[in-house]
């Protein structure tokens, strides 16, 4: 009975496996479909390059690569230690930029400088970046306005009263779910060929700009509202805006469908330079070799402390007050990051993307240092910027 029971359980799988599954990751059932199976062939939460179909071109004008140097004040062990710690965490880059020149970079698993990477959550940041132009272009008035005021579907709801700064500071009071079955809505924003609607119609748990909570729906309505105030493509926008005016490579958004929503809650790639160059324009409150590259004021407005976070800005973190364990959401200690020691500088900002991706950013000190590769549950975000800190003073 037994033999005959596993007999007919196994035909029914290998019926299941070769009539459903197979077929669905070929994209006989559609996209998302396709999506969907094909993500749990392998990691998921970082699929790689071909699975983000279709994507969309961000135009870049690249014509000369960062100046680089081999002469640097910071001593060569420094760089060996550094080194050591990345490639002891499976990082694929690591390049060090002092006073403008790039005095060190290293690339594991046959990335190149110019090789493509998964922004993840530093896609985020681009939101706030083009918000800046928003207002500047006169497309939005102020981050301190309703949301609704674009996002029409809500008004005369509770999510009226959530502002626009809510969504940048991740304080919107937005509810993320965290059920991964197909039809669930948090696979519809993440796979949907219509990611709109769900990010339109999420839940809200809580009252706008008093807790801080770190979940993509703020991110992909910020860039819902940036395409409708301008009317253009936000992959057109951020091109003319910034990509191609820092010379940056061609980079890629993943689209949700041919000529839909490009996601902006994650999912862009650029290459590993070139983030170098957004780190630069950064460190320089929005200019870039000489360039004025953002409105005047803008990156300051972006790394003011927020009221529900004082380790928050506009879509990028600060190291303000010490936090061994820095959340993703202030109710929850879920997959929060470890910091071993306070930064040793009080200027020290950095975009974050999932595994451990890191774009430090330390002004006072004239660095940006970014780190690529694959997660690493012991990587301390205190190592690399102090190091280089105390190598500097």
């Amino acid at each position: 009975m037994i033999k005959k029971f596993l007999k007919w359980l196994g035909i029914g799988i290998f019926i299941i496996i070769v009539g459903g599954f197979l077929p669905a990751t070929l994209g006989v059932y559609g996209l998302f479909w396709e999506r969907w199976t094909t993500s749990l062939l392998g990691n998921p939460l970082n699929p790689k390059l071909s699975w983000y179909t279709p994507q969309e071109t961000i135009s870049g004008n690249y014509s000369e690569a960062l100046l680089t140097s081999k002469d640097s004040e910071i001593p060569p062990n420094v760089f060996q230690e550094a080194n050591d710690y990345a490639e002891l965490h499976g990082s694929d880059g690591l390049v060090i930029q002092h006073q403008g020149e790039i005095v060190f970079e290293n690339y594991w698993n046959d990335k190149q400088p110019d090789s493509l990477f998964a922004l993840h959550s530093m896609t985020k940041t681009m939101n706030a970046l083009l918000m800046g132009h928003a207002i500047a272009d006169g497309f939005i008035d102020s981050v301190d306005i309703p949301a609704a005021t674009f996002l029409v579907e809500w008004k005369g709801s509770e999510k009226e009263a959530i502002q626009i700064r809510d969504l940048l500071n991740m304080a919107s009071g937005l509810q993320e779910s965290y059920d991964f079955s197909p039809s669930s809505a948090r696979i519809q924003r993440m796979m949907g060929l219509d990611i709109i609607q769900p990010n339109i119609d999420v839940g809200i748990d809580g009252a706008p700009g008093q807790v801080f909570s770190h979940v993509n729906p703020n991110s992909q309505l910020l860039g819902i509202i940036i395409e409708r105030a301008s009317g253009q493509r936000l992959s057109d926008y951020l091109s003319e805006k910034i990509w191609k005016k820092i010379g940056a490579r061609d980079a890629l958004f993943y689209v949700d469908k041919p000529g839909g929503m490009v996601h902006t809650d994650c999912c862009m790639w650029a290459s590993i330079r070139d983030m170098v160059r957004i780190g630069e324009m950064l460190m320089h409150k929005g200019v870039f070799q000489g360039r004025q590259i953002m409105p005047s004021g803008w990156i300051e407005e972006m790394i003011q402390p927020s009221k529900a976070n004082v380790n928050y800005g506009m879509q990028l973190w600060m190291g303000n007050d010490f936090v061994e364990y820095r959340p993703y959401d202030a109710r929850m200690t879920t997959f929060a990051n470890y910091h071993s020691e306070p930064y040793k500088a009080d200027d020290v900002f950095y975009l974050d993307g999932l595994g451990k991706k890191r774009l430090y950013i330390i002004p006072s000190k004239s660095l940006v240092i970014l780190r690529t590769g694959s997660n690493s549950k012991e990587w301390d975000d205190a190592k690399l910027p102090n190091l280089f800190i105390e190598a500097l003073k």
